[in-house]
C-alpha cells in the first residue's frame, strides 16, 4: 500500500493541477489501509460499544472524575500544557483539543504511545502517555472532545487573505491541492484521519508545517503532508498558519 502511494504522488507532479484533489485523497486512503492493525485499534477504541478488554478490566479510579465532572487525569496530566477545557495558552508547542474529533485525539494517542508520532516535542507526549490506560485515553478523546472550541482571531488581515487563498486554491503550479481537501471548507477536518484546524495556534501550525517540510515530523499520513509541506515557503506557511487561526 506504501508502495501505491508513493506512485500515486508520483502521479501528482505528471498531471494536471484539477486530478490531483481526487488522487490524492485515493492516496490518503490506501496509506490508511496500511496502517490498519494501528487504526482498527483507534475505531475499536472509539466504538461505545467495542470497549476493548484492558478498558473493561482497569478500576474505576483509573477514570474517575473530579466533583465537577472533569476527568481526573485530564486535572492531574494534560490540563498543564492543553489548559483545563482544551484551550492551550501562547506559544507553539501545545495544540488547543477543544471540540477535536474524538477518533483522531484517540488515534493520536495511540500513536504516541506506540512513538509512532514523532517531532522535536514529541517526547513530552510519549512521557506523558505511556501510564495511561485505555479507559483513560478514552475519557481524555470523549471530554476534550466534548468542548467548546477555540475562538478565531485575527492578527494580520492581509495575511489571513493570503492563507485563505492558499487553502482553498493550493498551488496549481506546484501541482499542491488545496488543504480543503482533506481539511474541509469549514476547517472542521475529517475524522479519525484528518484533524479540525479551525481556530488552532498560529505558531503550533507554523512549527507542524515546519517539521513536515523537514522531515523532522513523523506520522501516519507523513508522506502526504511532506508532500504538501515541501511546496510551501515560509511565507506561505505562515500565512496558511494566519488563516487558520482565524477560524
Amino acid at each position: 500500500m506504501l508502495a501505491l502511494s508513493t506512485k500515486v504522488l508520483y502521479m501528482l507532479q505528471k498531471k494536471p493541477f484539477l486530478s490531483a484533489i481526487p488522487v490524492l485523497t485515493i492516496a490518503m486512503a490506501m496509506t490508511s489501509v496500511a496502517y490498519g492493525s494501528t487504526l482498527a485499534k483507534t475505531v475499536s477504541a472509539a466504538s461505545p460499544t467495542a470497549v476493548t478488554a484492558s478498558a473493561t478490566s482497569v478500576t474505576a479510579a483509573t477514570a474517575s472524575v473530579t466533583p465537577s465532572g472533569v476527568p481526573t487525569v485530564v486535572q492531574s496530566t494534560c490540563m498543564a500544557c492543553h489548559g483545563l477545557q482544551g484551550v492551550a495558552a501562547d506559544g507553539g508547542m501545545f495544540p488547543n483539543l477543544a471540540a477535536q474529533w474524538k477518533p483522531y485525539i484517540l488515534r493520536e494517542l495511540d500513536h504516541f504511545k506506540a512513538h509512532t508520532r514523532a517531532d522535536p516535542q514529541s517526547s513530552i507526549m510519549w512521557g506523558m502517555v505511556a501510564p495511561l490506560t485505555a479507559a483513560q485515553m478514552q475519557q481524555v478523546a470523549e471530554y476534550f472532545s466534548s468542548q467548546k472550541p477555540a475562538a478565531g482571531h485575527v492578527y494580520d488581515p492581509k495575511l489571513v487573505a493570503e492563507g485563505k487563498k492558499l487553502y482553498f486554491g493550493g498551488l496549481p503550479k506546484e501541482h499542491m491541492p488545496a488543504c480543503m481537501a482533506c481539511h474541509g471548507t469549514t476547517l472542521a477536518g475529517l475524522p479519525p484521519y484528518f484533524p479540525m484546524l479551525a481556530g488552532q495556534k498560529r505558531t503550533y501550525v507554523i512549527n507542524q508545517l515546519t517539521y513536515f517540510k523537514s522531515g523532522q515530523r513523523v506520522a501516519t499520513h507523513k508522506d502526504i503532508m511532506q508532500y504538501i509541506a515541501t511546496r510551501l515557503n515560509q511565507k506561505q506557511i505562515t500565512a496558511l498558519a494566519a488563516y487558520i487561526r482565524s477560524r
